[in-house]
């Protein structure tokens, strides 16, 4: 006989326990999370280096679909200044970019101060083998993206863990997430949700210690959020997560006792407070640059006017199955690229009329307005109309979304459809409304499939060659399941398909890619680092694109490169009037012209190419590269100067590099 009493017993209901509560699906996502930071797996596209390098042939390191090119923020910028920062020791400061870069600013790489505890994303640098933590690192961010709404679904219902998973997993494989998939994106939703999460939890808890505790983690998380630093993003996002937090306070205000409201409310401001505090000292320590950044040429400041946003291209989120195929994505032509034009499945926007009847129904039953759904419901509204709609100036600077290009906004209304579909749910639950009429759910869903198929139809008009047979099916099939699955009450069946059509859609964006050692064992890098050691005072100079950051990744000074905001002394030096600031007041792709006419002089210049990037035409012998101490000139081109001397040819499959050195 079986003793239920005994340690095995309690171990089994212990076990039969965990599986049913909560945690089990975060356990699950750990697992996974390690696993694949053991394995060193990561999901960039740094393979194109191998492309670069070695041509057609494989790549032994990448595991599986294609590295994606036009993902060039990542594999060509935030992913080589991270390895330039492990070169370099992680300062905050570094030295090895032309003058020094502060890059707790505009970058998102690893750096030791104060601050970085407020970018936990990058915290495993400090502690961990630079592949391990490159790995943590990718597969964290979304993690925290999935546990954010698995939470935030589940402070606000709960008992519906399975619908909270799957719609965590669901956001997280939106294709507007994965082509965007970086620190910025992710960090924008993840931090907004949590801190969603925080407040819900901080104003229902009863004991004072753990309120506090809830306040404190709301001040962590609002300073992390603002120390994402991209404002299109963070900007829109808070205005998705905020209206749900001023409807949430509205319900407690009137939920809860005079006394303890006003206790709630006091320790929720003093986490503002906080968070204001080490908001501003970050700022204050940095203010120099920050100036830099706010008056350069670009990014500049932005300002955006209302309207004139493509009304389909919003709503046809479920067409972007073609967008993982350069051929295809080539043909749909509303933005500039894959990224640009990625979009989320919108559900959201098609539970308006169900919630307006839900809301009705609840004010007819009870005299009351479940404000959290009516003020999100109008905030999305709200941005739809500031994207098509024109001269809404005023609104914009008091919203601040003057500051947010209509591609960015994107984000904030994905974020508010997400948001939605809970706040559906959770009036839905309510037992006072019964299952909604099959006939009626029905009879709703068809018009939602007919929408779906009217927007599909104006897209395979629009752009030929784009959508197949078998895409067309796809692609009008996702929202009107799931909109009829939910007003049916299978709510985790619903999170479900919306998870499964949304991973359809992105399935091949990222490939499965182990390490960087294409970017550090390569053996242009161990030419480089060779050279440094013997001459560590020395600056390096390149004018081949592709290797642009290969001098202080490798841990040597260099000119060119990624500057995050303008070195305006360092260009100054060629351009004493300042006659060219146009040109290099700017973020910018630094790269070099070297004068190859051994007949003339060419004084140095500076050519914009476009708004992120400017050429530094000069003489490889000439006064400017020997005032900025530039000993080591890199190429693919032969230079034929008397002040040079050839140090090394580095030979590849598909490119030959040529390293001189200055005499």
């Amino acid at each position: 006989m079986n003793d239920d009493t005994g340690p095995r017993g309690r171990t089994m209901r212990a076990g039969g326990r965990f599986v049913r509560s909560i945690w089990l699906f975060p356990a699950l996502l750990t697992v996974v999370l390690l696993g694949l930071t053991a394995l060193q797996i990561n999901g960039s596209s740094v393979g194109m280096v191998h492309s670069n390098f070695y041509g057609a042939q494989p790549d032994p390191d990448l595991l599986l679909n294609e590295p994606q090119g036009i993902r060039a923020d990542e594999w060509n910028v935030n992913t080589q200044l991270t390895v330039a920062q492990d070169a370099a020791g992680y300062p905050r400061v570094n030295p090895n970019v032309g003058q020094g870069e502060d890059v707790t600013l505009i970058r998102d790489v690893p750096y030791k101060e104060w601050s970085t505890v407020f970018k936990p994303h990058n915290l495993a640098f400090l502690v961990l083998p630079f592949d391990f933590a490159f790995a943590f690192k990718w597969w964290l961010m979304g993690y925290l993206l999935i546990l954010s709404c698995y939470f935030f679904v589940l402070a606000l219902m709960p008992k519906q863990r399975w619908f909270a998973a799957g719609l965590g997993l669901a956001l997280f494989f939106s294709p507007f997430n994965q082509w965007w998939y970086q620190y910025v994106t992710l960090s924008s939703m993840y931090y907004a949700l949590f801190a969603a999460t925080a407040l819900i939890l901080l104003m229902r808890s009863k004991r004072l210690l753990a309120t506090v505790g809830w306040g404190a983690l709301l001040a962590y998380v609002l300073t992390c959020f603002a120390l994402v630093l991209y404002p299109p993003f963070q900007v829109s996002c808070a205005l998705a997560v905020a209206p749900f937090a001023v409807g949430f306070l509205i319900e407690q205000g009137r939920a809860l006792p005079r006394r303890l409201l006003l206790r709630q409310l006091g320790i929720a401001a003093a986490s503002l407070v906080v968070a204001g505090a080490l908001i501003g000292a970050f700022v204050a320590t940095r203010m120099t640059v920050i100036e830099t950044i706010q008056n350069t040429a670009y990014p500049g400041k932005r300002i955006v006017e209302s309207g004139g946003f493509d009304f389909v291209h919003l709503f046809a989120g479920h067409t972007s199955f073609g967008l993982q195929f350069e051929e295809k994505a080539a043909v749909y032509k509303v933005m500039a690229n894959q990224s640009e034009n990625s979009n989320f499945l919108l559900v959201f926007p098609f539970l308006l009329v169900p919630s307006v009847v839900l809301l009705i129904m609840l004010y007819r039953a009870q005299r009351t307005i479940d404000w959290p759904l009516l003020l999100v419901s109008l905030t999305l509204l709200g941005a739809v109309a500031w994207l098509f709609v024109p001269h809404l100036d005023l609104v914009g600077k008091i919203l601040l979304l003057n500051m947010v290009p209509p591609a960015r906004l994107i984000i904030g209304i994905g974020l508010l459809s997400f948001v939605g579909m809970a706040l559906v749910v959770r009036r839905l639950l309510d037992e006072r409304i019964g299952r909604p009429s099959y006939k009626i759910v029905i009879g709703y869903t068809l018009v939602v499939l007919l929408a779906q198929v009217l927007l599909t139809l104006h897209v395979e008009r629009a752009f030929p060659d784009f959508m197949q047979e078998r895409g067309l099916l796809l692609s009008i099939t996702p929202i009107p399941l799931v909109v009829f699955l939910l007003l049916r009450k299978h709510f985790a069946w619903s999170a479900a398909a919306l998870l499964v059509f949304s991973f359809v859609m992105t399935m091949y964006i990222h490939p499965l890619y182990r390490g960087t050692e294409v970017l550090t064992r390569t053996p242009l890098a161990e030419s480089i680092r060779a050279i440094e050691a013997e001459d560590p005072d020395a600056t390096w100079a390149t004018d081949v694109p592709s290797v642009e950051n290969f001098a202080y990744m490798s841990g040597a000074h260099s000119l060119a490169g990624v500057y995050g905001y303008p070195q305006l002394e360092l260009w100054r030096t060629a351009d004493e009037q300042g006659e060219q600031d146009f040109a290099y007041n700017r973020y910018a792709h630094v790269w070099f012209v070297f004068d190859r006419d051994p007949a003339k002089t060419v004084p140095t210049s500076y050519v914009l190419g476009t708004s992120d990037h400017f050429d530094v035409v000069t003489e490889p012998c000439g006064d400017f590269l020997r005032q900025q101490q530039a000993r080591y000139l890199l190429t693919v081109e032969p230079l034929n100067e008397p002040c040079l001397e050839l140090r090394e040819t580095v030979r590849y499959p598909a490119a030959t590099f040529q390293i001189y050195k200055v005499r």
